[in-house]
């Protein structure tokens, strides 16, 4: 009986918030610049998502000093920049609609560029702030803790996914390695374990499978990312959604359990690398920066992600899709009932990657060659002109 007991109190509902509202259409974004035009928020509004989770950098509170420099808000321009971001037109309009909005910090809005708690920026203030521009309750648990996790289960009966937000900024500490803190591992170690659902999303600013070399990622800190990948091994159908690279894209990683899928939207506002020019960071983002696990091609504009579940049948469905002004530019669909005995579909080859690769090559010799031509052709010249005075110098004299 003890055992029994032991189990239902471990394992029963444990989420800090229970959603038992039909479920079936959930967006999310990141990277917004709250002084940029908001292109975004009326194509969210179309698509009519139940939820609507941020994944980092909702507003960029620090200012950028020089390239890779970044230097962090007073505690009253941090508030003042969220304000501005919530009260904006756009954002405003889609907060009025039936929408709910969730969400987690990541660097810029926790307060300074790949920032953690060495650099002295968290207090309970500054989370009481942002839990405030989320419209966050109260009584919400997320408000007693150091850090913005937190948990939710969604939807009726039989048809409910776990979406779990970690917090990868509060507690980040790179000079030990540590990115959670004691108590979260232990706060997510109980959520993977307690309500069970067919669908899980795990959502995090820091993204998990990326290896691409530009940014902050969970791959530096590699101890705890493999702590991270085995406490979501142990939890069937766990989807991974991420932010922060200013691009959208989905990657895949085998494990023993099966595929795990990651899906990243990033780049609300705006997209690629704003310190090189734009043809040149996607040149670099599609044919050169690593992404071993890309299971379709990246999308570089401003993006949003959606997830659709699909419950008819014996087991859901979910389809991904990375949205713009445009539409749906990229479309994944998962079988949820099938995944357990597959491995990874096959990873998404760049079309003539090589062939642009020597294009670019050969531009730069011709170029190097031009320029040493032109330098060749310059120093002829002048040698031949300074022959010509000394000779026609030494005529006169004579």
């Amino acid at each position: 009986m003890p055992l029994i007991l032991l189990y239902l109190f471990y394992f029963a509902n444990s989420a800090d918030f229970v959603d038992e509202a039909p479920l079936e259409r959930i967006a999310f974004g990141s990277c917004s610049r709250q002084d940029q035009e908001q292109p975004l928020w009326s194509e969210i509004a179309r698509w009519d998502p139940d939820y609507f989770i941020w994944l980092g950098d909702a507003v960029y509170a620090d200012t950028r000093v020089r390239a890779f420099s970044w230097k962090p808000p007073s505690i009253a321009r941090y508030q003042e920049q969220l304000h501005k971001m919530k009260t904006s037109h756009d954002y405003q309009s889609f907060r009025a609609r039936r929408t709910k909005i969730v969400g987690v910090w990541d660097d810029h809005d926790y307060g300074v560029n790949d920032g953690g708690i060495s650099d002295d920026l968290y207090t309970s203030a500054v989370q009481d702030m942002f839990l405030d521009f989320l419209d966050e309750a109260e009584d919400s648990p997320r408000r007693t803790r150091k850090g913005l996790y937190g948990s939710y289960l969604l939807g009726e009966g039989d048809k409910k996914v776990k979406v779990i937000l970690i917090d990868p900024r509060s507690q980040l500490n790179k000079a030990k390695q540590s990115v959670l803190g004691a108590e979260q591992w232990a706060w997510l170690d109980k959520e993977l374990k307690s309500d069970p659902t067919s669908i899980t999303f795990l959502g995090t600013g820091l993204p998990l499978l990326t290896e691409r070399t530009y940014m902050d990622k969970w791959i530096l800190y590699p101890l705890e990312r493999e702590r991270l990948l085995s406490m979501i091994s142990r939890r069937p159908n766990t989807i991974i959604l991420s932010g922060d690279s200013h691009l959208a894209e989905m990657q895949c990683a085998n494990t023993t359990k099966g595929p795990l899928f990651e899906f990243t939207s990033s780049g609300m506002t705006h997209n690629c690398l704003d310190w090189i020019p734009d043809a040149l960071c996607r040149y670099y983002l599609k044919y050169i920066s690593d992404c071993n696990g890309c299971i379709v091609e990246p999308y570089i504009d401003l993006n949003f992600g959606t997830i659709t579940v699909l419950w008819e049948g014996s087991t859901p469905r979910v389809v991904l899709e990375v949205r713009g002004t445009s539409g749906v530019e990229l479309h994944y669909l998962i079988d949820v009932g099938s995944v357990a005995d597959k491995h990874c579909p096959p990873k998404h080859i760049v079309e003539h990657q090589i062939i642009w690769q020597l294009c670019a090559v050969t531009m730069v010799t011709i170029v190097i060659v031009l320029i040493f031509y032109l330098i060749s052709f310059i120093s002829v010249a002048l040698y031949a002109r300074i022959v010509i005075y000394l000779r026609f110098t030494k005529y006169h004299r004579e």
